[in-house]
């Protein structure tokens, strides 16, 4: 069970939040002050913490140090009377990752504590699961991908048809995994159709089944993939290449639950959540005749648009360091990380390829690296000559930086990643 600290000198307050903590399923402790504060994470692991900026034995922002010298990879939010932007910039600057000002009413505590907890249990999931059916979780904790985790939380709990957009490899397939996975009720299975790669001709045995004698070579009956996913979830990837003449039968299969097989005269019942993706843009589609609209808007009951990694900075270290922990299980390796320079190579990549391109780059170098730390040796060309129009010393700051940010300045985090000491990370950021 999750614990959230509530860090703060008024009693009544810290009384009302630790109700709603305790009335949402978790565990909530409270101080005072700031010793206090660090006396509890001394003795408690602590994944959330709520924290007062004017405490009296210390300022919370001055505090946000030690706290993540003994709770490294908790998430801060700031409670402050204070609605100016630098108090926000000094906050976040400091290690917070959101600020509530006060006096704020109590849903607006729940909302913030349902978003911090949501974020940490997606990227929990994808750290923690097992890899026996591969990736199966979206991994992200940028502003880019918050709309995405809210909108696969909200699928989860409804049986309405999704629409996931995005490029080639931004992970479509991930996102509609994760609804399947985190849905309520039922153990269905995940079946996914890929539109593109199935002939015309083949397509709709394959999707509806055919009954015995339906054509030449149906010598007997067989199941479609949508009988296959009843009870569970039907993933139709590229549905802009579904063929014009079997929309209808997809429409009345979303709209009524029912279809019949080729060559049939029956109609089947059936209980299977749609979920389609497309790279393609559907309105044009449906503008040049290619695409109904009328399916196109019963498939966008929830819309799932999926940010390129180009405009998810803070997510690509992230997701580096996930992919070599995923890597030197299925490699039986025990690489370490990425050099400065390769960490660098990686943040500035503008990653056309996507979450994609970033995998397949992670596993072709660690099949060649020899060493305890990845260099990009087998690096683009293009990607590696970025790296080398900077000084060492250079790099070295913007690397820093960018490592900063992506741990939302989390130095303890940072200093991990980077393969330093808290205290020379200290010390380089004091010396420019």
């Amino acid at each position: 069970m999750a614990c959230v600290l509530i860090v703060d000198d008024a009693e009544d307050l810290t009384y009302s939040l630790g109700n709603i903590v305790r009335g949402e399923g978790y565990t909530s402790l409270s101080a005072a002050t700031g010793a206090e504060a660090l006396e509890i994470l001394a003795t408690n692991i602590v994944e959330v913490i709520f924290l007062d900026i004017g405490l009296p034995d210390i300022n919370g922002i001055d505090l946000i140090g030690s706290i993540q010298d003994k709770a490294a990879g908790c998430d801060i939010i700031m409670l402050t009377g204070k609605n100016d932007a630098k108090t926000a910039v000094d906050s976040l600057k400091a290690g917070a990752i959101d600020y509530i000002v006060k006096p704020f009413d109590l849903i607006e505590f729940t909302t913030a504590l349902h978003r911090v907890m949501q974020s940490r249990l997606m990227n929990k999931r994808v750290m923690l699961s097992s890899q026996q059916e591969g990736e199966q979780e979206m991994i992200g904790r940028c502003t880019a991908m918050r709309p995405v985790q809210e909108a696969i939380t909200t699928a989860a709990d409804v049986g309405a048809p999704v629409l996931i957009a995005g490029e080639t490899g931004t992970g479509k397939e991930l996102a509609a995994r994760a609804i399947h996975n985190s849905r309520k009720g039922g153990s269905g299975v995940f079946v996914k159709v890929d539109c593109g790669t199935l002939s015309a001709n083949l397509i709709e045995s394959e999707l509806f089944g055919h009954e015995r004698g339906a054509f030449t070579d149906a010598a007997s009956a067989k199941k479609g993939l949508v009988e296959i996913a009843d009870g569970g979830s039907l993933f139709l990837d590229e549905i802009g290449n579904l063929p014009i003449s079997l929309q209808p039968k997809l429409l009345r299969l979303i709209a009524e639950s029912t279809f019949r097989r080729v060559g049939g005269t029956q109609d089947i019942q059936v209980r299977v959540r749609i979920i389609a993706a497309t790279n393609i843009n559907l309105t044009q589609q449906i503008t040049t005749g290619r695409f109904r609209q009328d399916l196109y808007y019963r498939l966008n009951v929830i819309p799932i648009l999926l940010p390129p990694l180009r405009q998810r900075e803070d997510d690509i270290l992230l997701l580096a360091e996930y992919y070599l922990h995923y890597f030197n299980k299925e490699l039986k390796k025990n690489i370490k990380g990425f050099t400065d320079a390769a960490a660098a190579v990686l943040m500035t990549h503008h990653w056309p390829g996507n979450v994609r391109e970033l995998r397949n780059l992670i596993e072709r170098e660690m099949i060649f690296c020899k060493s305890d730390w990845i260099s990009l040796a087998h690096n683009t060309h293009e990607a590696a000559e970025d790296s080398r129009l900077m000084s060492l010393r250079e790099l070295e700051r913007q690397h820093i930086a960018k490592v900063l940010k992506a741990t939302g300045n989390n130095k303890s985090r940072a200093a991990d990643i980077l393969g330093i000491t808290r205290t020379t990370l200290r010390s380089k950021l004091e010396n420019g």
